[in-house]
């Protein structure tokens, strides 16, 4: 009974040196656990900078908001829709402006108006950063209407009103018609281009640009945001 029980003390005492052993070797060869690194070659230099590693190439927010700008850029802030209208006169006699020998008919005209922003004139000027607010301000120039299209299938030409004397369609040459067109684009811009809708045209400038312009900078660095100021 006491050979047993020595032999069990023995074989507790080479357990116990064991263990000892081993939490020593681990102490003095510790080794660090298995971590997994993944890099996709980019490295932030600060916040309003990346490096692409295998490229060696800086990228700031100027450098992306200007890139392209050999591509004109206009971007359409608004169309509006104006419809105006003249009245042709046929007089049987020229000198004479009396209802009963002038014949009328009217002509009304529609069109699109086409409000954009320029961003192809965009430089380095007009970009600035303030890293203390985190902001990225974009000037760029007011709206202006670029051209108006005539919609051929909403142009109507109205009967003639006759009169006592003067009868039959009133007969328009290809200089007439050209005049005419241009009168009454001519009225269509005034129409269209006034105050009121220069301050529409203004705050939506403001939206759009900050819409195309925020996603580019926040991938650069996300705290930044962007702020569009008329020139």
């Amino acid at each position: 009974m006491k050979n047993r029980q020595k032999r069990l003390n023995i074989t507790a005492g080479v357990l116990a040196g064991l263990l000892a052993a081993v939490v020593l070797w681990g102490l003095i060869f510790r080794a660090d656990p298995l971590q997994m690194q993944v890099s996709d070659g980019i490295e932030q230099i600060d916040l309003d900078t990346i490096y692409l590693r295998s490229s060696g190439v800086e990228v700031s927010f100027s450098d992306v908001i200007l890139s392209g700008q050999n591509e004109t850029r206009k971007l359409i802030v608004s169309t509006q829709t104006s419809t105006v209208s003249t009245k042709l006169t046929d007089r049987l006699i020229k000198q004479l402006d009396f209802d009963f020998m002038k014949k009328t008919q009217n002509v009304l005209y529609t069109g699109t108006g086409y409000f954009v922003v320029d961003l192809d004139n965009l430089t380095a000027a007009n970009v600035v950063e303030d890293h203390e607010e985190k902001t990225v301000t974009i000037f760029v120039d007011h709206p202006y209407l670029q051209t108006i299209e005539i919609d051929p299938s909403r142009i109507i030409i109205e009967d003639v009103e006759e009169s006592l004397l003067a009868r039959g369609d009133i007969k328009l040459s290809v200089a007439d018609y050209t005049a005419i067109e241009e009168d009454l684009r001519s009225r269509m811009e005034k129409e269209l281009d006034t105050a009121a809708n220069g301050q529409t045209t203004d705050a939506l400038a403001v939206k759009m640009v900050k819409q195309v312009y925020e996603p580019i900078v926040k991938a650069i660095a996300r705290r930044y945001s962007v702020v569009v100021e008329l020139k």
